[in-house]
């Protein structure tokens, strides 16, 4: 997975080299995105086998446009995770909910930009983001555990896709996202860590 988040960044860093010759906007300008995200995932811990479950994600991003079009973002989101497994022949159910703080690198490109007067684009990003686990849910037939603030940890972000102009001030958007923890959540001699979160996201952005 390692690997696979390195050649994402290395096709970003071309791709925002290009962006930088080809696009150049008058003003800087603030807004905000809200995205909705869902997908999948891979959670390791160390008292489970890994466990391959659902997400269901949303973010909520006050960015800063760059006058080339280029754009800093951050923000503040949750990551709920769900799944099944089994252990001592018994079957359980898991749900955890993440409190994220995410920081991103976004840039875009123009395409048909003569016949769209340049409102359909494609953009990139990768950043960073902290973590918490706030509550952790084990569910079996006859028993149910409960975990809370787990600890933080931090990881990494790369994202893909492609958004619309709808005003001069309104945007949606819809693209792909992998996000991969770099260490470990700690606590009470349990460690875990969100191996991969991959997921389709659907944005909607506003100009100040």
């Amino acid at each position: 997975m390692k690997k696979n988040v390195i050649a994402l960044l290395a096709l970003f860093t071309s791709a925002f080299a290009f962006a930088q010759e080809v696009e150049t906007k008058n003003d800087s300008e603030w807004g905000i995105k809200m995205e909705g995200k869902i997908g999948f995932g891979t959670l390791v811990s160390s008292n489970t086998v890994n466990l391959h479950g659902n997400v269901n994600a949303g973010n909520i991003m006050l960015y800063y446009s760059l006058p080339n079009g280029n754009s800093f973002s951050a923000g503040v989101g949750t990551l709920q995770f769900t799944a099944n497994g089994a252990t001592a022949g018994e079957t359980y159910s898991l749900e955890q909910m993440y409190l994220k703080i995410p920081v991103y690198y976004n840039f875009s490109i123009s395409i048909l930009k003569e016949q769209l007067d340049d409102k359909f684009q494609a953009f990139g990003g990768f950043g960073v983001y902290a973590q918490t686990l706030l509550k952790e849910e084990f569910k079996t037939m006859t028993t149910t555990a409960t975990n809370k603030n787990q600890g933080w940890n931090a990881g990494l972000g790369v994202q893909l896709g492609v958004k619309f102009d709808v005003t001069q001030d309104l945007d949606f958007g819809v693209g792909f996202e992998t996000q991969y923890d770099l260490n470990d959540l700690e606590k009470d001699n349990t460690s875990r860590r969100m191996e991969t979160a991959t997921t389709i996201n659907f944005l909607i952005g506003f100009k100040f």
